[in-house]
């Protein structure tokens, strides 16, 4: 992306390599939607760590993506957790 005016990059250790993944398979196809010029990527970047970049040309369009794919992976993560706990 050019002429962005923010950039934010995470890295998160999930601590399992299967939730890793299939947070990044569930969290992708949020990632592709390109609204008000953000653009959004995650992958793995290590046994279960995900990589989160956010380009966004302000900062509320920053934040409101941001505030998104955060709150998804965390509810993606507990949701794992807890069918896990099921079994």
């Amino acid at each position: 992306m050019t002429n962005a005016v923010v950039i934010f990059r995470a890295i998160v250790d999930i601590g399992a390599q299967d939730v890793a993944y299939a947070v990044v398979k569930a969290l992708t196809p949020e990632a592709k939607i390109r609204l008000r010029g953000v653009k959004t990527v995650i992958n793995i970047v290590g046994e279960s760590t995900i990589e989160l970049v956010i380009e966004a040309p302000d900062h509320s369009s920053f934040r409101a993506a941001a505030n998104a794919m955060l709150r998804l992976m965390s509810s993606t993560i507990e949701l794992i957790r807890r069918l896990g706990s099921m079994s």
